[in-house]
């Protein structure tokens, strides 16, 4: 009898195989050093996963949260690191997995000091800092990626879901050989098309297997691409080096359709909105026109347009009358204002205080020559007078003792009048270096010669008068010495009174002296 052939389940098997692997001690304690990929530190119950990989394969692991607790550095994607633990395996799945109990830092892996050294190098060149604003509403994109991954599904279910746009798929080699010379060729071809928008992007996997995207020609190409670009690669925790060089990232390539084009309900939405709004805006500017227009029809100005000229005119004319006056009061009280001054500036000019006080002083001198005369008409009848009425006690004697007083009154008016003319020719220099009025050195040169002038002719008046008097005095002595007593007894005269003799000197002395000092008074006044 032939023997049954034996089949066995999944879990028999899974168990067979799980027998074989605990019981062989080669797989207990094992030491393996690898380049961490795939991390996942995101489940709440605190364990940690990950693969371990090489230049030709990879392996699973997982940490459990007691193991977790010894490390003694944060396990991030791309570290070289050296691991200890048992291989076992996963029943349920039927993965083939490394339990890990520690984990120790051997140095950053080979991919990962690529990346960094190449990424330092861009940032330096500014290749990531510029950034092209994405179309609003595109019409035709682009889509770089497998025609055959489930990328391409995604993306073109919701573009077509949410947005009206043409869609170019362009097949892309994402991952392999020739995956780099593909992406690039093809973000070539892309970019000399007419479309708006590119969209690169690929599934999830391991690093190694988004590598390309990290190659300098690819990230080059789509930092200088003239297209807008959104990139799509891998998973949300992947960040590649055409993320950093793209317009903008999403996380994954539904995402990437949702940035591409905006949501057509949500535009109709925002359109019936604004249809509403307008309408809304519209009815209340023609109830606003029709408002306007019936109080237009029962406007009184409107209705006699006339009416409201005949207010502006009587205002314009109020107004006219009102300026009128104001300009006719302003012209009054500027031409007062100039008479003014035009009074003021002939009352202080000096020419004309100079000539009024000249005219006066001609005046006054004629009236004080006039009165001189007067004066010494009366004096004289006077003197005559007195002469005949002199006698002839002791007359010499008399004579005498008058004429040395006249002597001295004689002296004291020569110095008083040498003092009041030094005190005259000082005030005169002063005034001539005063610089008070307008243009001083002309006008006081000017002024100066004048004032000479007048001083010559007083000083000659006073000469001549001096003289005269001179005269008359030499005259009266040569009376006096006839009326000499002993000549008088010779020839048989009566002598007259000598004391009448002497007060008539004296007072033609006194009338000299007022004479000089009305002169010096004249000359003060002229200064002034």
């Amino acid at each position: 009898m032939q023997e049954e052939e034996k089949i066995y389940s999944i879990s028999l098997l899974n168990n067979l195989i799980n027998k074989k692997i605990t019981s062989y001690d080669e797989f207990k304690n094992v030491k393996i050093q690898g380049e961490i990929t795939n991390l996942n530190r995101r489940y709440a119950s605190g364990h940690l996963y990950f693969s371990l990989k090489d230049k030709r394969s990879e392996i699973s692991c997982v940490m459990f949260k007691y193991a977790r607790r010894n490390l003694k550095f944060k396990p991030e994607s791309g570290m070289d690191v050296i691991i200890e633990g048992d291989v076992s395996f996963y029943k349920p799945r039927g993965n083939l997995q490394i339990t890990v109990k520690n984990m120790e830092e051997a140095g950053l892996g080979e991919l990962y000091v690529a990346y960094e050294e190449l990424k330092e190098k861009l940032l330096k060149e500014g290749l990531f800092d510029f950034k092209k604003p994405l179309p609003k509403f595109p019409k035709k994109i682009a889509v770089l990626t497998s025609a055959s991954g489930k990328a391409i599904k995604d993306i073109l279910g919701n573009i077509e879901k949410r947005w009206p746009a043409e869609i170019l798929i362009w097949n892309t080699t994402v991952q392999g050989a020739n995956s780099t010379e593909s992406i690039t060729q093809n973000l070539a071809l892309a970019n000399g098309s007419d479309v708006d928008l590119i969209i690169l992007g690929r599934g999830g996997g391991s690093a190694q297997d988004l590598w390309d995207f990290n190659k300098e020609e690819v990230v080059r190409a789509v930092a200088n691409s003239e297209k807008p670009i959104i990139t799509a690669i891998g998973h949300s925790t992947d960040k590649t080096l055409s993320d950093l060089a793209s317009d903008k990232v999403a996380a994954t390539p539904t995402k990437a359709a949702e940035i591409a084009v905006p949501n057509k309900m949500e535009i109709n939405e925002k359109l019936r909105n604004i249809e509403i709004r307008l309408n809304d805006l519209m009815n209340s500017k023609l109830d606003n026109l029709t408002h306007r227009y019936n109080n237009s029809r029962n406007n009184n100005y409107l209705k006699n347009p006339l009416l409201k000229y005949k207010n502006k005119h009587e205002t314009l004319n109020l107004l006219k009358s009102n300026a009128d006056k104001s300009i006719n009061q302003l012209i009054t009280s500027n031409q007062m204002l100039l008479d003014g001054f035009r009074s003021s500036y002939l009352l202080n000019n000096p020419d004309y205080i100079l000539d009024k006080k000249t005219s006066k002083l001609s005046l006054f001198k004629d009236n004080l020559s006039k009165n001189i005369k007067d004066l010494l008409v009366s004096f004289e009848n006077k003197l005559n007078l007195q002469t005949k009425s002199l006698k002839s006690i002791n007359l010499m004697e008399s004579f005498e003792i008058k004429r040395n007083n006249l002597d001295l009154v004689k002296n004291n008016l020569d110095n008083i009048m040498d003092n009041k003319l030094n005190s005259s020719v000082n005030n005169l220099m002063i005034f001539k270096n005063n610089h008070v009025l307008t243009n001083p050195c002309r006008m006081l040169d000017g002024k100066y010669e004048q004032v000479n002038k007048i001083d010559k002719s007083l000083q000659n008046n006073i000469n001549i008068t001096i003289s005269n008097y001179e005269n008359k005095l030499h005259i009266l002595e040569e009376k006096l010495a006839v009326l000499n007593p002993e000549k008088l007894v010779e020839k048989g005269y009566v002598v007259k009174d000598p004391e009448v003799m002497r007060k008539s000197k004296i007072k033609s002395i006194i009338i000299l002296i007022f004479l000089v000092i009305v002169i010096i008074l004249m000359i003060l006044l002229i200064l002034k």
